[in-house]
């Protein structure tokens, strides 16, 4: 029974990795979302304004209610979720949003850990490819 090249296996288990983000996703899902399922999502993405780490879904408080009464009014309106979320931080500012924007220094956030596993990673082959070349070389005699 022939053996499959390792890179190969690596290959397959990624593919499987990327069909499964994909699938798990709805990106290819066609029905728009209801009402009740965009109020649902805004809750879960927004900030408590006087809580800690608590999206408004989550929260009981005052200020979490008046996002939520917020929220479906907008929803009602019509607004879209950029348009609910954009009015929402005119009024409580960036800290409503449990996701930061991107841009400035969450960009480096982000980077920063993806440059140090590329750059691991990129050391391992490097250090794997030498010690190969170096067991392949017949040994030199003086």
């Amino acid at each position: 029974m022939a053996r499959i090249p390792l890179w190969l296996r690596y290959l397959a288990l990624g593919a499987v990795l990327v069909v499964a983000l994909v699938v798990g996703s709805n990106a290819f899902s066609s029905a728009p979302p209801t009402p009740q399922q965009r109020i649902a999502s805004l809750e879960a993405t927004l900030k408590c304004p006087s809580c800690q780490d608590l999206s408004v879904a989550q929260s009981a408080s005052p200020s979490s209610l008046a996002v939520r009464a917020e929220i479906v009014r907008g929803v009602n309106e019509g607004l879209s979720n950029e348009e609910i979320e954009a009015k929402l931080q005119a009024q409580y500012g960036t800290a409503v949003l449990l996701t930061p924007p991107a841009g400035g220094l969450s960009v480096v956030l982000w980077l920063v850990p993806l440059l140090l596993v590329v750059g691991i990673a990129g050391i391992a082959i490097v250090v794997m490819a030498t010690r190969r070349a170096r067991r392949s070389r017949p040994a030199e005699r003086s």
